[in-house]
């Protein structure tokens, strides 16, 4: 039966442990990398103690850890172990590993840009520590597609904590959502604004109507006899002086 107990999200480096310790307990149980069932490649081991290498039937894997945020300098440490390994191993197909407790933003650009033209994986170290005791989970938090990883408990623990991520979006409130009327309260409501628009719409065309009481003794221009006053026969007419008139009365004849 499974003992069930508390813990709490730790790293190496907060055990007390440093990068030379990390590498030997790896290297000594290489399947501790997640990466299937490993081998430590027998008398290849580096000078460089954060560096070793790997093997199964078919792949060397060239592994290089870092603790804490990534380095510059360990991406480049890693490609140099590949390149070496190439050279020593050349019946395997060869895959470079970095190992680290964080995948900096920073250079995670530059590590999925090398992944596209080389073998690469990272595996990131996540640690849960309970009372007397720590758990070192691995998994894959970036890899070559050409680099087949399935079922290993790497990507398997990579799987996980994605669909964990996505429930946890799931569940956080959208906070544009009103928590009453879960209506958007970014947006006015559409039946009372479109009231309103057709409310001063049919304002609008009210005040361009005439007045129903308007004379209607007028001309062409709307002002020749704006008050429907009686014109004698002998007096002449008021028109407009030309088509381009103002509004101004001229008297002609």
């Amino acid at each position: 039966m499974t003992n069930i107990v508390s813990g709490a999200v730790s790293t190496i480096t907060d055990l007390g442990k440093d990068e030379a310790w990390m590498c030997t307990w790896l290297s000594e149980q290489p399947s501790r990398l997640g990466l299937g069932e490993l081998t430590a490649a027998e008398g290849e081991q580096d000078d460089d103690a954060r560096s070793f290498a790997a093997v199964d039937e078919e792949r060397c894997f060239s592994v290089d850890v870092q603790l804490g945020e990534l380095e510059a300098s360990r991406g480049f440490g890693v490609l140099d172990n590949w390149a070496r390994n190439r050279v020593r191993h050349p019946d395997k197909e060869h895959v470079a590993v970095l190992v680290t407790e964080t995948l900096s933003d920073r250079y995670q650009t530059t590590l999925e840009t090398l992944a596209e033209h080389l073998p690469l994986v990272v595996v990131e170290l996540q640690v849960w520590k309970g009372e007397d005791e720590a758990i070192v989970v691995p998994h894959v938090a970036l890899a070559s597609e050409e680099v087949d990883l399935s079922e290993t408990p790497a990507a398997k623990a990579a799987e996980a904590m994605a669909r964990a991520e996505a429930m946890v979006a799931v569940e956080e409130p959208d906070e544009t959502v009103d928590a009453d009327t879960g209506d958007d309260a970014a947006e006015p409501a559409t039946d009372e604004f479109e009231a309103e628009a057709e409310s001063e719409t049919g304002s609008d065309q009210d005040d361009d109507e005439p007045a129903s009481d308007a004379p209607e003794n007028k001309d062409d221009t709307g002002v020749g006899n704006p008050w429907g006053l009686p014109q004698r026969e002998d007096e002449p007419a008021f028109q407009a002086s030309g088509s381009g008139a103002t509004g101004l009365l001229t008297k002609v004849g």
